[in-house]
């Protein structure tokens, strides 16, 4: 389930240009990430809703390239795309005329029964695409304020529901969409899954992961732009209490590397019994931690291993 959450971020992180654009401006990285586009049609990809944020900001902030695009689309899929994005931008009864003109206006009439909110609009809280739209309107733009939108999902989240949405973006960070290192049993997901009580009501658990999916994106995206490195910084850095909880979750999230490095390193195989009470110890810690145990409970074994 967790793989499916955010694979927009991870087909525009490895675009460089696209990633850049907003500095360059080039024409050339449209084409070449739309030609990309065109190629997922038949890979049977995820939406790729980047891109839709990507183009939306592009269409709204840039009529001469809006009008060069949909003119010169000969793809079908991007064609639904671009109907998209122009919903997306804010511009309906474009959208409308260029579904018209391309025999889509069933798709149109759809997302405009919809009611899909314009990209301004788009304040992410259990629906982890919605990050990617911002984030692709933060490529075409430079605008920070993309950014800041999908940490202020953060700030009005309780802090239970924060440092798991904080852990879960580390582990993704480190891990990747499996939330385990190799050779541990994914257990993360199916933990928060229950604990957010997902059978009956999916939205609690969606929002962290939504949390989770947005710190991984933008930690990941900060390495190669300092619009996003900034913005990430002075957003935690600002409030005492997020702060507060970014650094807990960030010294559990070290024991737990520390843990995970001992038990694959030392495995309980006979050579002693203190080797093997500090490998059940550690393995204890590492397990605490990926239930969703508080820092201070993971790090319980490392006090006794002390002692």
């Amino acid at each position: 389930m967790i793989s499916s959450l955010s694979p927009g971020v991870a087909f525009a992180a490895g675009d460089g240009c696209m990633a850049s654009y907003y500095r360059s401006k080039s024409p050339v990285c449209i084409d070449d990430t739309l030609a990309q586009l065109r190629q997922t049609a038949t890979s049977g990809r995820a939406d790729p809703n980047t891109i839709i944020g990507f183009l939306g900001e592009l269409f709204r902030s840039s009529p001469q390239e809006r009008e060069r695009l949909l003119k010169a689309e000969s793809s079908d899929y991007v064609k639904s795309v671009d109907i998209i994005s122009l919903y997306r931008a804010g511009l309906p009864d474009e959208a409308q005329k260029f579904a018209a003109a391309n025999s889509l206006s069933g798709l149109s009439d759809r997302l405009r029964a919809a009611r899909m909110p314009p990209l301004d609009a788009v304040t992410p809280s259990s629906t982890p695409a919605d990050n990617d739209l911002l984030i692709g309107a933060y490529m075409a733009s430079g605008n920070t304020a993309h950014i800041r939108r999908i940490l202020d999902n953060y700030s009005s989240a309780d802090d239970g529901m924060a440092s798991d949405g904080l852990r879960v973006g580390f582990m993704m960070s480190k891990f990747g969409p499996g939330l385990a290192p190799k050779g541990r049993d994914s257990v993360t997901s199916k933990v928060a899954c229950a604990k957010y009580d997902c059978k009956a009501d999916k939205s609690k658990f969606l929002r962290v992961m939504t949390l989770g999916t947005a710190m991984w994106s933008l930690q990941s995206l900060s390495a190669q732009d300092d619009g996003i490195k900034k913005t990430l910084s002075e957003f935690f850095s600002r409030d005492a209490r997020l702060k507060n909880l970014f650094a807990a979750e960030q010294a559990a999230f070290g024991n737990y590397l520390t843990a995970i490095l001992f038990v694959s390193t030392f495995q309980k195989d006979g050579a002693g019994a203190d080797q093997d009470q500090a490998y059940e110890l550690m393995s204890k810690s590492a397990s605490i931690y990926e239930r969703f145990g508080s820092g201070k409970e993971a790090f319980e074994p490392f006090m006794n291993l002390k002692k």
